[in-house]
């Protein structure tokens, strides 16, 4: 075992200084946390020293008078009010990014950002910053408010019923199109708006997907798509992917088809595991359902599920067409894309799945329930699949 010639000083602190670290705790207004940190020593230290001190293990000195606390706690006060001027500091250097959205608005305007932030910062200090007096701004907040104000609070429940009759998940252009539908004509920078100062939100997130290494499968097809124009009519194109959602520790798969010309789900499967066994039994019964004619283009990515033997005999059997994604080009399934993108951000993040019980019922609340019926879908001019295909019909 070496021996230590120098061994490493530690701090070595008096029982005076200790009883008058304590006693600076028991004062009025005063935290273990920022006596501590005034005395440059570590709270769990200080907590430990008040326990000794209740048992009488620390004593002050008695041959020297404890000097008074009065300067300890002049030291506290003064970091506590550099703590509150520092905050306001803070608050001071964000104050011209929010001024500068009504510095050149109506006096209103201004007066209603006073309203908004004036517990923050102080009312004098914004009416200073604004260039509006303090006395117009309390004759502005007893006034009776204007026609404009009263029609922009009945304007608000409106667009809070709509969004939440679609389940949280519209913005603003899907709000707007939706208030045009009930006959009422308003801006939708007004909408957008009202919604950010109610704090009303869609969901949107970016969603992350794995998918299949793309390498593996160089078989023969390909995009058909690309040389096709637009579906006019149903079942002229349709498109298919699989993705997963987490239940409790586990995975479940999802199939879904869609048809392209109105954005409908025809049909959708969950399954433990993604296999052509699982995509063969949906696409049967979309077929059976829906009687396409031959020539449809059922496109789907290159996964081992979708290019398998069997899903192709079917296919052939019936006279429609496979294409598939360019190698490298998710891209091309981008409307079956687009929808998991609104599963995911409207349904399934931010929600935990205990069985599969539960979420085959969350799904077909919202695919059979809200997506094919009530979504508004931006690309069919903002109608949902069910009307939008019985208009065409």
């Amino acid at each position: 075992m070496p021996k230590y010639n120098q061994p490493r000083k530690t701090w070595q602190y008096s029982n005076e200084f200790k009883a008058k670290a304590v006693q600076l705790t028991y004062l009025d207004n005063v935290k273990i946390k920022d006596v501590a940190t005034t005395l440059d020593i570590h709270p769990f230290m200080l907590s430990r020293w008040r326990k000794e001190y209740r048992e009488g293990k620390i004593v002050a000195d008695k041959r020297k008078k404890v000097t008074s606390l009065t300067s300890e706690k002049k030291e506290m006060d003064r970091l506590k009010k550099l703590e509150k001027e520092n905050a306001r500091l803070k608050q001071e250097n964000d104050l011209p990014k929010k001024v500068a959205t009504v510095s050149s608005g109506t006096t209103s305007e201004r007066f209603g950002f006073i309203q908004r932030y004036g517990r923050k910062l102080g009312i004098t200090y914004l009416c200073k910053w604004l260039g509006v007096s303090r006395s117009g701004y309390y004759d502005w907040v007893k006034r009776t408010p204007s026609i404009r104000v009263t029609a922009d609070r009945i304007l608000t429940k409106k667009i809070a019923y709509i969004h939440a009759q679609s389940r949280e998940t519209y913005g603003s252009p899907r709000v707007h199109n939706a208030l045009k539908q009930q006959g009422i004509n308003v801006g939708q920078k007004r909408v957008a708006r009202l919604m950010r100062e109610s704090g009303l939100k869609g969901r949107v997130v970016t969603v992350t997907r794995r998918t299949p290494n793309l390498r593996r499968f160089q078989q023969a097809g390909e995009n058909l798509r690309l040389k096709s124009p637009a579906p006019r009519k149903c079942n002229e194109q349709w498109v298919a992917d699989l993705t997963y959602i987490k239940v409790d520790k586990r995975y479940q798969y999802l199939i879904t088809i869609m048809d392209v010309y109105s954005r409908k789900i025809l049909g959708w499967s969950l399954c433990v595991t993604r296999t052509a066994d699982d995509v063969l039994p949906l696409l049967k019964r979309v077929i059976r359902k829906r009687k396409p004619k031959p020539g449809l283009i059922f496109h789907t990515d290159r996964g081992i599920e979708f290019i398998a033997y069997a899903v192709q005999s079917e296919l052939k059997k019936h006279g429609l067409e496979r294409s598939h994604n360019r190698l490298g080009h998710c891209t091309d399934n981008a409307h079956m894309e687009s929808f998991y993108h609104s599963l995911k951000g409207e349904m399934v993040r931010g929600r935990k799945f205990k069985n599969t019980e539960e979420l085959r019922s969350a799904l077909s609340s919202y695919i059979d329930g809200f997506y094919n019926r009530s979504r508004l879908h931006s690309g069919i001019g903002y109608t949902n699949p069910i009307d939008y295909e019985a208009r065409a019909a």
